[in-house]
Protein backbone atom coordinates (compact mmCIF):
# COMPACT_ATOMS: atom_id res chain seq x y z
CA UNK A 1 0.00 0.00 0.00
CA UNK A 2 2.99 2.62 0.64
CA UNK A 3 4.68 1.51 -2.70
CA UNK A 4 1.31 2.60 -4.32
CA UNK A 5 0.88 5.38 -2.77
CA UNK A 6 4.72 6.70 -3.14
CA UNK A 7 4.41 5.91 -7.45
CA UNK A 8 0.64 7.83 -7.31
CA UNK A 9 2.60 11.23 -5.49
CA UNK A 10 5.70 10.80 -7.44
CA UNK A 11 3.08 10.42 -10.87
CA UNK A 12 2.65 13.20 -13.28
CA UNK A 13 -0.35 15.36 -12.78
CA UNK A 14 -1.14 13.74 -15.65
CA UNK A 15 -1.28 10.49 -14.52
CA UNK A 16 -2.75 11.24 -11.53
CA UNK A 17 -5.77 12.70 -12.93
CA UNK A 18 -6.27 9.65 -15.79
CA UNK A 19 -5.65 7.10 -13.00
CA UNK A 20 -8.65 8.45 -10.75
CA UNK A 21 -10.94 8.70 -13.83
CA UNK A 22 -10.08 4.96 -15.59
CA UNK A 23 -10.96 3.89 -11.61
CA UNK A 24 -14.38 5.36 -11.34
CA UNK A 25 -14.85 3.99 -15.37
CA UNK A 26 -14.03 0.77 -14.51
CA UNK A 27 -15.85 0.81 -11.35
CA UNK A 28 -18.95 2.03 -12.93
CA UNK A 29 -18.45 -0.59 -15.68
CA UNK A 30 -18.12 -3.62 -13.31
CA UNK A 31 -21.37 -3.15 -11.89
CA UNK A 32 -22.75 -2.02 -15.22
CA UNK A 33 -21.98 -5.74 -16.24
CA UNK A 34 -23.43 -7.16 -13.21
CA UNK A 35 -26.65 -5.27 -13.46
CA UNK A 36 -26.88 -6.09 -16.91
CA UNK A 37 -26.55 -10.26 -16.61
CA UNK A 38 -29.15 -9.95 -13.69
CA UNK A 39 -31.42 -8.43 -16.46
CA UNK A 40 -30.55 -10.83 -18.69
CA UNK A 41 -31.48 -13.81 -16.68
CA UNK A 42 -34.79 -11.79 -15.34
CA UNK A 43 -35.39 -11.37 -19.03
CA UNK A 44 -34.66 -14.45 -20.41
CA UNK A 45 -37.36 -16.01 -17.71
CA UNK A 46 -39.83 -13.84 -19.02
CA UNK A 47 -39.23 -14.54 -22.90
CA UNK A 48 -39.86 -18.55 -21.70
CA UNK A 49 -42.66 -17.90 -20.06
CA UNK A 50 -44.58 -15.48 -22.59
CA UNK A 51 -43.89 -17.69 -25.94
CA UNK A 52 -44.92 -20.65 -23.93
CA UNK A 53 -47.95 -19.23 -23.46
CA UNK A 54 -47.90 -17.71 -26.68
CA UNK A 55 -47.66 -21.04 -27.91
CA UNK A 56 -50.24 -22.75 -25.70
CA UNK A 57 -52.75 -20.49 -27.18
CA UNK A 58 -52.44 -22.13 -30.81
CA UNK A 59 -53.44 -25.46 -29.22
CA UNK A 60 -56.83 -23.73 -28.36
CA UNK A 61 -57.38 -22.77 -31.67
CA UNK A 62 -56.42 -26.05 -33.52
CA UNK A 63 -58.96 -27.37 -30.61
CA UNK A 64 -62.05 -24.67 -31.51
CA UNK A 65 -61.15 -25.80 -35.65
CA UNK A 66 -61.90 -29.59 -34.59
CA UNK A 67 -65.05 -28.97 -32.59
CA UNK A 68 -66.03 -26.46 -35.23
CA UNK A 69 -65.95 -29.04 -37.40
CA UNK A 70 -68.40 -31.46 -35.05
CA UNK A 71 -70.37 -28.39 -34.56
CA UNK A 72 -71.23 -28.26 -38.40
CA UNK A 73 -71.01 -32.07 -38.40
CA UNK A 74 -74.08 -32.24 -36.17
CA UNK A 75 -76.05 -29.51 -38.41
CA UNK A 76 -75.19 -31.48 -41.20
CA UNK A 77 -76.70 -34.98 -40.38
CA UNK A 78 -79.43 -33.36 -38.92
CA UNK A 79 -80.26 -30.75 -42.05
CA UNK A 80 -83.84 -31.67 -42.79
CA UNK A 81 -82.97 -31.29 -46.62
CA UNK A 82 -80.43 -34.13 -45.88
CA UNK A 83 -83.09 -36.47 -44.26
CA UNK A 84 -85.40 -36.15 -46.78
CA UNK A 85 -82.77 -37.01 -49.74
CA UNK A 86 -81.68 -39.82 -47.90
CA UNK A 87 -85.20 -41.36 -46.66
CA UNK A 88 -86.34 -40.69 -50.62
CA UNK A 89 -83.19 -42.63 -51.59
CA UNK A 90 -84.02 -45.40 -49.25
CA UNK A 91 -87.64 -45.77 -49.93
CA UNK A 92 -87.76 -45.47 -53.61
CA UNK A 93 -85.39 -47.13 -56.33
CA UNK A 94 -86.85 -44.51 -59.27
CA UNK A 95 -83.83 -42.42 -61.36
CA UNK A 96 -85.59 -39.42 -61.22
CA UNK A 97 -85.82 -39.21 -57.47
CA UNK A 98 -82.33 -40.77 -57.47
CA UNK A 99 -80.87 -37.60 -59.81
CA UNK A 100 -82.51 -35.23 -58.12
CA UNK A 101 -80.90 -36.27 -54.13
CA UNK A 102 -77.90 -36.66 -55.81
CA UNK A 103 -77.99 -32.65 -56.99
CA UNK A 104 -79.30 -31.83 -53.72
CA UNK A 105 -77.08 -33.49 -51.75
CA UNK A 106 -73.69 -31.92 -53.85
CA UNK A 107 -75.41 -28.41 -53.22
CA UNK A 108 -75.52 -28.90 -49.34
CA UNK A 109 -72.20 -30.56 -48.82
CA UNK A 110 -70.55 -27.64 -50.51
CA UNK A 111 -72.64 -24.80 -48.85
CA UNK A 112 -71.64 -26.43 -45.43
CA UNK A 113 -68.06 -27.22 -47.00
CA UNK A 114 -67.49 -23.74 -47.62
CA UNK A 115 -68.16 -23.02 -43.49
CA UNK A 116 -65.51 -26.00 -42.59
CA UNK A 117 -62.92 -25.10 -45.15
CA UNK A 118 -60.89 -22.29 -42.66
CA UNK A 119 -60.99 -24.91 -40.25
CA UNK A 120 -58.81 -27.29 -41.90
CA UNK A 121 -61.13 -29.47 -43.97
CA UNK A 122 -60.20 -31.09 -46.86
CA UNK A 123 -63.12 -32.64 -48.05
CA UNK A 124 -66.84 -34.08 -46.97
CA UNK A 125 -67.91 -36.81 -48.19
CA UNK A 126 -71.73 -38.89 -48.35
CA UNK A 127 -72.61 -42.43 -48.45
CA UNK A 128 -75.63 -43.88 -48.87
CA UNK A 129 -76.82 -47.26 -49.94
CA UNK A 130 -77.56 -46.00 -53.89
CA UNK A 131 -74.11 -43.91 -54.54
CA UNK A 132 -71.75 -41.54 -52.20
CA UNK A 133 -70.98 -37.49 -52.53
CA UNK A 134 -68.02 -35.87 -52.20
CA UNK A 135 -66.81 -31.85 -52.68
CA UNK A 136 -63.27 -33.21 -53.58
CA UNK A 137 -63.60 -36.47 -55.58
CA UNK A 138 -59.47 -35.79 -56.14
CA UNK A 139 -58.36 -35.72 -52.47
CA UNK A 140 -61.09 -38.21 -51.68
CA UNK A 141 -59.36 -40.90 -54.20
CA UNK A 142 -55.54 -39.90 -52.37
CA UNK A 143 -57.24 -41.55 -48.71
CA UNK A 144 -56.90 -45.59 -48.48
CA UNK A 145 -60.45 -46.64 -49.08
CA UNK A 146 -60.27 -49.22 -46.47
CA UNK A 147 -58.84 -45.50 -43.99
CA UNK A 148 -62.45 -44.82 -44.51
CA UNK A 149 -64.10 -48.41 -44.66
CA UNK A 150 -62.81 -48.97 -41.04
CA UNK A 151 -63.69 -45.16 -40.13
CA UNK A 152 -67.37 -45.89 -41.02
CA UNK A 153 -67.51 -49.17 -39.12
CA UNK A 154 -66.64 -47.21 -36.23
CA UNK A 155 -69.25 -44.28 -36.68
CA UNK A 156 -71.82 -47.21 -37.27
CA UNK A 157 -70.74 -48.56 -33.30
CA UNK A 158 -71.37 -44.82 -32.02
CA UNK A 159 -75.20 -44.55 -33.38
CA UNK A 160 -74.42 -41.01 -34.56
CA UNK A 161 -71.97 -40.05 -32.39
CA UNK A 162 -68.38 -38.45 -33.31
CA UNK A 163 -65.55 -40.74 -33.76
CA UNK A 164 -62.27 -39.20 -35.12
CA UNK A 165 -60.12 -41.79 -37.01
CA UNK A 166 -56.38 -41.88 -38.10
CA UNK A 167 -53.97 -44.19 -38.87
CA UNK A 168 -50.71 -41.82 -38.89
CA UNK A 169 -48.75 -38.64 -39.74
CA UNK A 170 -49.42 -37.61 -43.35
CA UNK A 171 -53.11 -38.99 -43.63
CA UNK A 172 -56.03 -37.07 -42.47
CA UNK A 173 -57.58 -37.00 -39.85
CA UNK A 174 -61.24 -38.37 -40.53
CA UNK A 175 -64.17 -37.39 -38.45
CA UNK A 176 -66.93 -39.82 -39.15
CA UNK A 177 -70.71 -40.20 -37.92
CA UNK A 178 -73.68 -41.87 -38.87
CA UNK A 179 -76.94 -40.40 -40.31
CA UNK A 180 -79.83 -41.77 -38.75
CA UNK A 181 -83.57 -40.64 -39.92
CA UNK A 182 -84.87 -39.26 -36.61
CA UNK A 183 -88.60 -39.08 -38.23
CA UNK A 184 -91.50 -40.74 -35.62
CA UNK A 185 -88.87 -41.84 -32.69
CA UNK A 186 -87.02 -44.15 -35.61
CA UNK A 187 -83.33 -44.29 -35.72
CA UNK A 188 -82.71 -46.62 -38.81
CA UNK A 189 -79.32 -46.13 -40.67
CA UNK A 190 -79.55 -43.50 -43.92
CA UNK A 191 -75.57 -43.17 -44.27
CA UNK A 192 -72.52 -42.16 -42.79
CA UNK A 193 -70.54 -38.85 -43.20
CA UNK A 194 -67.04 -38.41 -43.14
CA UNK A 195 -65.30 -35.10 -43.36
CA UNK A 196 -61.42 -35.39 -43.47
CA UNK A 197 -59.11 -32.48 -41.59
CA UNK A 198 -55.91 -31.46 -42.94
CA UNK A 199 -54.23 -31.34 -39.86
CA UNK A 200 -51.23 -29.33 -41.58
CA UNK A 201 -53.58 -26.57 -42.81
CA UNK A 202 -55.40 -26.47 -39.65
CA UNK A 203 -52.11 -25.91 -37.47
CA UNK A 204 -50.31 -23.69 -39.90
CA UNK A 205 -53.53 -21.47 -39.64
CA UNK A 206 -53.54 -21.15 -35.83
CA UNK A 207 -49.55 -20.71 -35.53
CA UNK A 208 -49.75 -17.86 -37.80
CA UNK A 209 -52.47 -16.09 -35.92
CA UNK A 210 -51.09 -16.82 -32.69
CA UNK A 211 -47.19 -17.45 -32.65
CA UNK A 212 -45.03 -15.06 -32.00
CA UNK A 213 -41.92 -16.44 -34.03
CA UNK A 214 -41.96 -17.88 -37.62
CA UNK A 215 -40.78 -21.31 -37.69
CA UNK A 216 -43.06 -22.95 -34.73
CA UNK A 217 -43.11 -26.37 -35.48
CA UNK A 218 -46.13 -28.68 -34.44
CA UNK A 219 -46.33 -32.72 -32.72
CA UNK A 220 -49.87 -34.37 -32.20
CA UNK A 221 -49.74 -37.52 -30.31
CA UNK A 222 -52.55 -39.60 -28.53
CA UNK A 223 -52.34 -41.27 -24.92
CA UNK A 224 -50.44 -43.95 -26.36
CA UNK A 225 -47.91 -41.90 -27.94
CA UNK A 226 -49.31 -42.58 -31.78
CA UNK A 227 -48.19 -39.56 -34.04
CA UNK A 228 -50.94 -38.22 -35.75
CA UNK A 229 -49.53 -35.27 -36.93
CA UNK A 230 -46.20 -33.58 -37.08
CA UNK A 231 -44.62 -31.08 -39.49
CA UNK A 232 -42.89 -31.70 -42.77
CA UNK A 233 -39.53 -30.23 -41.17
CA UNK A 234 -39.31 -32.81 -38.60
CA UNK A 235 -38.72 -36.50 -39.16
CA UNK A 236 -39.59 -39.19 -37.84
CA UNK A 237 -36.75 -39.53 -35.69
CA UNK A 238 -37.41 -36.44 -34.35
CA UNK A 239 -40.97 -36.58 -33.71
CA UNK A 240 -39.86 -39.65 -31.10
CA UNK A 241 -36.58 -37.53 -30.07
CA UNK A 242 -39.19 -34.27 -28.87
CA UNK A 243 -41.99 -37.34 -27.30
CA UNK A 244 -39.69 -38.57 -25.33
CA UNK A 245 -37.32 -35.85 -23.87
CA UNK A 246 -40.17 -33.68 -23.31
CA UNK A 247 -41.02 -33.94 -19.61
CA UNK A 248 -41.21 -30.28 -18.52
CA UNK A 249 -44.22 -28.11 -19.48
CA UNK A 250 -41.44 -25.48 -21.47
CA UNK A 251 -37.74 -26.20 -21.78
CA UNK A 252 -35.27 -25.79 -23.97
CA UNK A 253 -33.41 -29.10 -26.19
CA UNK A 254 -31.23 -30.00 -28.51
CA UNK A 255 -31.39 -31.99 -31.96
CA UNK A 256 -29.35 -32.25 -34.68
CA UNK A 257 -26.95 -29.06 -33.44
CA UNK A 258 -29.83 -27.34 -33.29
CA UNK A 259 -31.94 -25.46 -30.07
CA UNK A 260 -35.69 -25.58 -29.48
CA UNK A 261 -38.21 -23.89 -27.77
CA UNK A 262 -40.48 -26.72 -26.86
CA UNK A 263 -44.10 -26.06 -24.90
CA UNK A 264 -46.18 -29.94 -24.16
CA UNK A 265 -49.85 -29.95 -23.28
CA UNK A 266 -53.02 -31.33 -24.39
CA UNK A 267 -55.37 -29.95 -26.88
CA UNK A 268 -58.39 -28.59 -24.64
CA UNK A 269 -61.45 -30.96 -24.84
CA UNK A 270 -59.62 -33.30 -26.71
CA UNK A 271 -57.62 -36.61 -25.59
CA UNK A 272 -54.59 -35.81 -27.41
CA UNK A 273 -51.55 -34.37 -26.59
CA UNK A 274 -49.47 -31.60 -28.53
CA UNK A 275 -45.53 -30.64 -28.55
CA UNK A 276 -45.42 -27.61 -30.10
CA UNK A 277 -41.36 -26.22 -31.03
CA UNK A 278 -40.02 -23.05 -32.38
CA UNK A 279 -36.03 -23.10 -33.29
CA UNK A 280 -34.30 -21.33 -30.77
CA UNK A 281 -30.99 -20.41 -32.88
CA UNK A 282 -32.38 -17.10 -33.87
CA UNK A 283 -34.16 -16.07 -30.46
CA UNK A 284 -30.54 -17.09 -29.25
CA UNK A 285 -28.79 -15.08 -32.25
CA UNK A 286 -31.11 -12.63 -30.99
CA UNK A 287 -30.56 -12.08 -28.01
CA UNK A 288 -26.64 -12.75 -27.97
CA UNK A 289 -26.70 -9.53 -30.83
CA UNK A 290 -28.79 -7.66 -28.11
CA UNK A 291 -26.41 -8.43 -25.58
CA UNK A 292 -22.99 -8.00 -27.89
CA UNK A 293 -24.80 -4.73 -28.67
CA UNK A 294 -24.95 -4.00 -25.15
CA UNK A 295 -21.43 -4.74 -24.22
CA UNK A 296 -20.13 -3.17 -27.52
CA UNK A 297 -22.16 0.14 -26.46
CA UNK A 298 -20.32 -0.10 -22.74
CA UNK A 299 -17.02 -0.40 -24.37
CA UNK A 300 -17.75 2.08 -27.08
CA UNK A 301 -18.62 4.58 -23.83
CA UNK A 302 -15.90 3.47 -21.96
CA UNK A 303 -13.54 4.37 -24.74
CA UNK A 304 -15.58 7.72 -25.19
CA UNK A 305 -14.87 8.54 -21.72
CA UNK A 306 -11.40 7.77 -21.47
CA UNK A 307 -10.90 9.54 -24.96
CA UNK A 308 -12.51 12.54 -23.36
CA UNK A 309 -10.65 12.33 -20.33
CA UNK A 310 -7.75 12.28 -21.70
CA UNK A 311 -8.12 15.39 -23.96
CA UNK A 312 -9.24 17.19 -21.14
CA UNK A 313 -6.80 16.19 -18.86
CA UNK A 314 -4.50 17.00 -21.56
CA UNK A 315 -6.03 20.39 -21.55
CA UNK A 316 -5.91 21.36 -18.23
CA UNK A 317 -2.00 19.92 -17.82
CA UNK A 318 -1.17 21.56 -21.20
CA UNK A 319 -2.00 25.17 -19.45
CA UNK A 320 0.22 23.97 -16.22
CA UNK A 321 2.92 23.40 -18.97
CA UNK A 322 2.19 26.82 -20.87
CA UNK A 323 3.06 28.11 -17.26
CA UNK A 324 6.51 26.30 -17.04
CA UNK A 325 7.19 26.82 -20.62
CA UNK A 326 7.29 30.64 -19.83
CA UNK A 327 9.33 30.13 -16.43
CA UNK A 328 11.78 28.17 -18.40
CA UNK A 329 11.94 31.18 -21.38
CA UNK A 330 11.58 34.25 -18.83
CA UNK A 331 14.63 31.96 -17.15
CA UNK A 332 16.86 32.05 -20.31
CA UNK A 333 16.12 35.52 -20.92
CA UNK A 334 13.98 34.52 -24.17
CA UNK A 335 12.36 37.85 -24.21
CA UNK A 336 9.26 38.14 -25.46
CA UNK A 337 7.55 35.00 -23.47
CA UNK A 338 5.96 32.53 -25.90
CA UNK A 339 2.82 33.75 -26.80
CA UNK A 340 -0.32 31.32 -25.59
CA UNK A 341 -3.67 30.03 -26.99
CA UNK A 342 -5.65 31.16 -23.89
CA UNK A 343 -6.28 33.89 -22.47
CA UNK A 344 -6.26 34.22 -18.65
CA UNK A 345 -6.46 37.86 -17.76
CA UNK A 346 -10.88 37.64 -17.47
CA UNK A 347 -10.09 33.57 -15.73
CA UNK A 348 -10.89 33.59 -12.12
CA UNK A 349 -9.96 29.83 -11.43
CA UNK A 350 -6.24 29.18 -9.81
CA UNK A 351 -4.34 28.71 -13.21
CA UNK A 352 -5.68 31.75 -14.21
CA UNK A 353 -4.39 33.77 -11.35
CA UNK A 354 -1.22 31.99 -11.37
CA UNK A 355 -0.87 33.43 -15.23
CA UNK A 356 -1.92 36.67 -14.43
CA UNK A 357 0.67 37.17 -11.09
CA UNK A 358 3.78 35.54 -13.54
CA UNK A 359 2.13 37.70 -16.36
CA UNK A 360 2.62 40.69 -14.65
CA UNK A 361 6.00 39.79 -13.05
CA UNK A 362 7.47 39.47 -17.00
CA UNK A 363 6.05 42.37 -17.86
CA UNK A 364 7.36 44.53 -15.63
CA UNK A 365 11.02 43.42 -16.54
CA UNK A 366 10.01 43.09 -20.38
CA UNK A 367 9.01 47.15 -19.87
CA UNK A 368 12.58 47.68 -18.85
CA UNK A 369 14.39 45.62 -21.45
CA UNK A 370 12.39 47.04 -24.17
CA UNK A 371 13.26 50.45 -22.88
CA UNK A 372 16.71 50.18 -22.78
CA UNK A 373 17.79 47.57 -25.62
CA UNK A 374 14.91 46.08 -27.73
CA UNK A 375 14.00 49.65 -28.77
CA UNK A 376 16.98 50.33 -30.31
CA UNK A 377 17.36 47.16 -32.19
CA UNK A 378 13.61 48.16 -33.71
CA UNK A 379 14.77 51.49 -34.81
CA UNK A 380 18.03 49.73 -36.76
CA UNK A 381 15.07 47.05 -38.38
CA UNK A 382 13.32 49.99 -39.54
CA UNK A 383 15.80 51.97 -41.33
CA UNK A 384 16.96 49.22 -43.13
CA UNK A 385 13.10 48.36 -44.01
CA UNK A 386 12.43 51.65 -45.63
CA UNK A 387 15.56 51.16 -47.73
CA UNK A 388 14.11 47.71 -48.78
CA UNK A 389 11.01 49.38 -49.53
CA UNK A 390 12.34 51.63 -52.19
CA UNK A 391 13.03 48.82 -54.46
CA UNK A 392 9.58 47.83 -56.08
CA UNK A 393 8.04 46.46 -58.77
CA UNK A 394 7.51 50.26 -60.22
CA UNK A 395 11.30 50.99 -60.33
CA UNK A 396 11.63 47.61 -62.29
CA UNK A 397 8.66 48.45 -65.31
CA UNK A 398 10.32 51.66 -65.34
CA UNK A 399 13.78 50.47 -66.23
CA UNK A 400 12.29 47.89 -68.74
CA UNK A 401 10.54 51.12 -70.37
CA UNK A 402 13.56 53.18 -70.37
CA UNK A 403 15.42 49.97 -72.07
CA UNK A 404 12.34 50.15 -74.57
CA UNK A 405 12.89 53.52 -75.22
CA UNK A 406 16.21 53.48 -75.57
CA UNK A 407 15.94 50.28 -78.45
CA UNK A 408 12.86 52.26 -80.80
CA UNK A 409 15.65 55.60 -80.57
CA UNK A 410 18.01 53.23 -82.79
CA UNK A 411 15.11 51.14 -84.49
CA UNK A 412 16.32 47.86 -83.04
CA UNK A 413 12.44 46.10 -82.92
CA UNK A 414 13.53 43.29 -81.81
CA UNK A 415 14.78 44.07 -78.72
CA UNK A 416 11.90 46.82 -78.35
CA UNK A 417 9.33 43.61 -78.85
CA UNK A 418 11.19 41.66 -76.34
CA UNK A 419 11.06 44.23 -73.65
CA UNK A 420 7.30 44.75 -74.41
CA UNK A 421 7.07 41.18 -74.19
CA UNK A 422 8.66 40.67 -70.91
CA UNK A 423 7.14 43.54 -69.28
CA UNK A 424 3.82 41.97 -70.00
CA UNK A 425 4.45 38.90 -68.31
CA UNK A 426 6.45 40.71 -64.96
CA UNK A 427 3.26 42.73 -64.71
CA UNK A 428 1.09 39.46 -64.82
CA UNK A 429 3.41 37.42 -62.21
CA UNK A 430 3.71 40.10 -59.99
CA UNK A 431 0.64 42.65 -60.08
CA UNK A 432 -2.51 40.29 -60.32
CA UNK A 433 -4.20 39.68 -57.29
CA UNK A 434 -7.61 37.88 -59.16
CA UNK A 435 -8.18 34.18 -58.81
CA UNK A 436 -9.51 34.29 -62.22
CA UNK A 437 -9.04 36.24 -65.48
CA UNK A 438 -10.46 36.16 -69.43
CA UNK A 439 -8.69 33.36 -71.57
CA UNK A 440 -8.01 36.31 -74.15
CA UNK A 441 -5.76 37.68 -71.20
CA UNK A 442 -3.83 34.43 -70.63
CA UNK A 443 -3.37 34.11 -74.61
CA UNK A 444 -2.06 37.12 -74.20
CA UNK A 445 0.61 36.22 -71.74
CA UNK A 446 1.11 33.28 -74.06
CA UNK A 447 1.92 35.25 -77.15
CA UNK A 448 4.07 37.40 -75.14
CA UNK A 449 5.92 34.87 -74.04
CA UNK A 450 6.48 33.28 -77.57
CA UNK A 451 7.11 36.76 -78.46
CA UNK A 452 10.72 36.29 -76.75
CA UNK A 453 11.30 32.57 -77.18
CA UNK A 454 10.71 32.82 -81.21
CA UNK A 455 13.53 35.77 -80.94
CA UNK A 456 15.50 33.01 -79.16
CA UNK A 457 15.02 30.28 -81.33
CA UNK A 458 14.61 32.01 -84.38
CA UNK A 459 12.92 29.51 -87.08
CA UNK A 460 13.71 26.55 -85.26
CA UNK A 461 10.63 27.48 -83.48
CA UNK A 462 6.98 27.39 -85.00
CA UNK A 463 3.90 27.97 -82.61
CA UNK A 464 0.13 29.07 -83.97
CA UNK A 465 -2.76 30.33 -81.64
CA UNK A 466 -6.30 28.56 -82.54
CA UNK A 467 -8.56 31.18 -80.35
CA UNK A 468 -12.73 30.44 -80.41
CA UNK A 469 -14.10 33.64 -81.27
CA UNK A 470 -16.70 31.80 -78.46
CA UNK A 471 -14.34 31.78 -75.54
CA UNK A 472 -12.68 34.90 -75.24
CA UNK A 473 -14.26 36.07 -71.87
CA UNK A 474 -14.05 32.30 -70.57
CA UNK A 475 -12.42 32.54 -66.54
CA UNK A 476 -9.55 30.54 -66.02
CA UNK A 477 -6.71 30.72 -63.47
CA UNK A 478 -3.79 32.95 -64.24
CA UNK A 479 -0.28 31.54 -65.41
CA UNK A 480 -2.28 28.06 -66.48
CA UNK A 481 -0.96 27.46 -70.22
CA UNK A 482 2.09 29.83 -69.96
CA UNK A 483 3.57 27.13 -67.71
CA UNK A 484 2.76 23.99 -70.14
CA UNK A 485 3.51 26.49 -72.96
CA UNK A 486 6.98 26.58 -71.31
CA UNK A 487 7.14 22.92 -70.68
CA UNK A 488 6.39 21.94 -74.39
CA UNK A 489 9.48 24.63 -75.39
CA UNK A 490 11.62 23.20 -73.08
CA UNK A 491 11.23 19.68 -73.81
CA UNK A 492 10.54 19.94 -77.16
CA UNK A 493 13.82 22.00 -78.12
CA UNK A 494 15.47 19.91 -76.15
CA UNK A 495 14.82 16.71 -77.82
CA UNK A 496 14.98 18.38 -81.08
CA UNK A 497 17.70 19.46 -83.59
CA UNK A 498 15.57 20.36 -86.39
CA UNK A 499 12.36 22.71 -85.90
CA UNK A 500 9.86 22.38 -83.15
CA UNK A 501 6.32 22.92 -83.89
CA UNK A 502 3.91 23.70 -80.72
CA UNK A 503 -0.23 24.52 -81.32
CA UNK A 504 -2.39 25.69 -78.73
CA UNK A 505 -6.02 25.03 -79.31
CA UNK A 506 -9.26 26.43 -77.72
CA UNK A 507 -12.64 24.28 -78.07
CA UNK A 508 -15.86 24.00 -76.52
CA UNK A 509 -18.00 21.15 -76.81
CA UNK A 510 -21.17 20.52 -74.42
CA UNK A 511 -20.33 22.94 -72.10
CA UNK A 512 -17.18 22.36 -71.26
CA UNK A 513 -14.04 24.25 -72.35
CA UNK A 514 -10.82 22.08 -73.64
CA UNK A 515 -7.55 23.98 -73.58
CA UNK A 516 -5.14 21.78 -75.20
CA UNK A 517 -0.88 22.48 -75.22
CA UNK A 518 0.66 20.34 -78.38
CA UNK A 519 4.14 20.14 -78.72
CA UNK A 520 6.46 17.97 -81.04
CA UNK A 521 9.91 16.20 -80.18
CA UNK A 522 8.75 14.97 -76.10
CA UNK A 523 6.73 12.07 -74.56
CA UNK A 524 4.67 12.14 -71.49
CA UNK A 525 5.25 9.04 -69.26
CA UNK A 526 2.30 7.51 -69.01
CA UNK A 527 -0.22 7.91 -65.40
CA UNK A 528 2.29 10.95 -65.05
CA UNK A 529 -0.18 12.87 -63.39
CA UNK A 530 -1.07 9.76 -61.06
CA UNK A 531 2.62 9.14 -60.09
CA UNK A 532 3.42 12.78 -59.27
CA UNK A 533 -0.20 12.74 -57.09
CA UNK A 534 0.52 9.47 -55.29
CA UNK A 535 4.49 10.51 -54.75
CA UNK A 536 5.59 7.60 -56.62
CA UNK A 537 7.64 9.90 -58.81
CA UNK A 538 9.05 12.58 -57.30
CA UNK A 539 7.32 16.19 -58.32
CA UNK A 540 10.89 18.45 -59.49
CA UNK A 541 11.15 20.56 -61.67
CA UNK A 542 8.54 21.22 -63.63
CA UNK A 543 6.29 18.27 -62.01
CA UNK A 544 5.86 20.82 -59.12
CA UNK A 545 4.27 23.15 -61.85
CA UNK A 546 2.08 20.23 -63.07
CA UNK A 547 0.29 19.36 -60.09
CA UNK A 548 -0.07 23.09 -58.96
CA UNK A 549 -1.85 23.48 -62.41
CA UNK A 550 -4.40 20.54 -61.64
CA UNK A 551 -4.98 21.58 -57.91
CA UNK A 552 -5.76 24.86 -58.17
CA UNK A 553 -8.35 24.21 -61.42
CA UNK A 554 -9.90 21.36 -59.04
CA UNK A 555 -10.08 23.91 -56.07
CA UNK A 556 -11.85 26.81 -58.25
CA UNK A 557 -14.51 24.59 -60.66
CA UNK A 558 -14.42 21.10 -58.89
CA UNK A 559 -13.13 17.28 -59.43
CA UNK A 560 -15.09 17.30 -62.75
CA UNK A 561 -11.92 19.71 -64.55
CA UNK A 562 -8.63 19.83 -64.49
CA UNK A 563 -5.03 18.62 -66.36
CA UNK A 564 -4.66 15.74 -68.17
CA UNK A 565 -1.37 14.90 -70.11
CA UNK A 566 -1.43 11.82 -72.57
CA UNK A 567 0.29 11.49 -75.99
CA UNK A 568 -1.34 11.44 -79.58
CA UNK A 569 0.61 10.74 -82.55
CA UNK A 570 3.93 12.50 -82.54
CA UNK A 571 2.58 15.30 -80.19
CA UNK A 572 2.94 15.35 -76.49
CA UNK A 573 -0.50 16.58 -75.48
CA UNK A 574 -1.42 18.64 -72.06
CA UNK A 575 -5.28 19.09 -72.05
CA UNK A 576 -6.87 21.57 -69.59
CA UNK A 577 -10.79 21.02 -69.14
CA UNK A 578 -12.64 24.25 -67.46
CA UNK A 579 -16.75 24.81 -67.20
CA UNK A 580 -18.53 27.27 -69.25
CA UNK A 581 -17.90 30.13 -67.53
CA UNK A 582 -17.31 34.16 -67.97
CA UNK A 583 -15.56 36.55 -65.55
CA UNK A 584 -19.15 37.31 -63.75
CA UNK A 585 -20.59 33.78 -63.32
CA UNK A 586 -17.44 32.70 -62.01
CA UNK A 587 -18.00 35.96 -59.37
CA UNK A 588 -21.11 34.75 -59.01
Amino acid sequence: MGSIKKHFNNASLKNKLFSIILLNVIIILFCSLCGNYLCTRMYNELLFKTIAGNLSVSSYSISEKLQNIETISSSLIADQAVQEQLTALKESDDAIVRNNANRTLNTILLSHFASLKSSGAAYISLYNDAFSNCTNWALLSKTDPEMIRAARENAEHMRGGVTWNYRGRGDYLLLTRSILKIDNLSFSNLGSLVIAVDLDQAVRASNQASALFNGSEYIITDQDNQVIYASSALSDGDAEYFMSNSTKPYQLLTSNGHTYFTVIGNLPRFEYRYISLIPFDSIDQSLKLALGLMVLGLILGFLLVVLLSTRLIRYIVGQFNSLITKMQAFREDKLPLPMEENEYSLREDELGKLHQQFDQMAGRIQTLVKVNYVNEILTKDARLKALESQINPHFLYNTLESINSIAKMHGNTTITQMVSALGNLLRATLSHEEPLVSLSYELELVESYMTIQKVRFEDRLIYEIHRNPLLTDVSIPPLTIQPLVENAIHYGMEEMTDECRILVDTLLADGTVTIQVKNQGSYFEPGLLEKLEKKEKQPNGFGIGLLNINQRIKILFGDAYGLTLYNEGSYAVASITLPYETKGDADV
